[in-house]
């Protein structure tokens, strides 16, 4: 891990200058190809280009990339609760959604629409995949090939944000203050997709275009927090990295969850990104704040 004493205000000064004003340029472009109905090219934007402009802040900034933590160093536990712990969260999320909101669950196929281009359901459906089949095959998929594919665009993030921007924010404001912060400004980071692309939030969603921003501000809080803790605890960059894309990953089951028509429901769940869906995630991330900042014994 990088020394938070290596963490100079002109360094992370640039760091933060690369990664928000380089990296806003590929996400305000894929928010606008989104907005336009081009979800695959805005999707190639924002997962293979915009998140690894943290990672180049890095360098660009001066600071050592090489003691970001490369090693795999760390126990089978935090491998597992990098790979499970958002999988399990969002499902008990989902539940609650869907227990206040029982109408609004129903299988089908129109989730792709907010992944893929629309064409991808209606052949599906011509190959004989039902919704219940696609469910299936993408829990299966969460929780082996998808976050293992998307690990290296997570670590893209992973490296500025808990590399760099956290132990930074951690040693001027406290822990909690600064992971606090420190998940604001890496909700702030995906505004250009939420607001100019409607991405995370569908629909004619309550309280459009403001609770959008707010919300992944606040689910990317407290996700940050719980992905932090794993990153303190192995020192290994690797780590934060599933993790974080373990959580993209959980969200994809659930797309095809709820029922067509329903899309302004968005803020509000069934995935981890929205209030109701959220809540295991929050309360977990409050609750182990909490723990951490109480007074150890001697």
């Amino acid at each position: 891990m990088i020394n938070k004493e290596e963490i100079t205000n002109r360094k992370f000064a640039v760091f933060m200058t690369a990664s928000f004003g380089a990296g806003w340029i590929p996400l305000v472009i894929a928010g606008i190809l989104m907005r336009s109905g081009n979800m695959t090219a805005g999707l190639v934007l924002f997962r293979f280009i915009a998140v690894f402009i943290p990672l180049i802040a890095v360098a660009v900034s001066g600071l050592p990339l090489k003691k970001i933590g490369w090693r795999p160093k760390f126990g089978f536990k935090y491998l597992l609760m990098a790979l499970t712990g958002p999988q399990i969260l969002s499902w008990i999320g989902a539940l609650i959604f869907f227990v206040f909101n029982k109408d609004a669950f129903g299988p089908s196929l129109s989730g792709l629409s907010s992944v893929f281009p629309a064409e991808t359901a209606g052949a599906l459906t011509e190959a004989g995949v039902t919704p219940t089949m696609l469910i299936v095959m993408s829990v299966i998929m969460s929780l082996t090939f998808m976050p293992l594919s998307q690990i290296l665009p997570s670590l893209g993030e992973e490296a500025g944000w808990r590399g760099v921007m956290y132990p930074y924010l951690k040693a001027k404001l406290g822990p909690a203050a600064g992971k606090l912060l420190g998940g604001a400004l890496w909700g702030i980071w995906h505004w250009p997709l939420v607001i100019i692309g409607s991405y995370f939030y569908e629909g004619a969603y309550w309280g459009k275009p403001f609770t959008g921003p707010v919300m992944i501000c606040l689910s990317l809080c407290a996700f940050g927090i719980l992905i932090d803790h794993l990153y303190e605890k192995t020192g290994c960059i690797w780590i934060p990295s599933l993790m974080h894309s373990s959580m993209n990953a959980s969200a994809i089951p659930l797309m095809f969850m709820l029922r067509s028509g329903n899309e302004a429901l968005s803020i509000w769940g069934p995935n981890c990104f929205g209030l109701i869906g959220c809540l295991p995630v929050i309360v977990s991330a409050a609750g182990l704040l909490i723990w951490t900042s109480l007074p150890k014994k001697a």
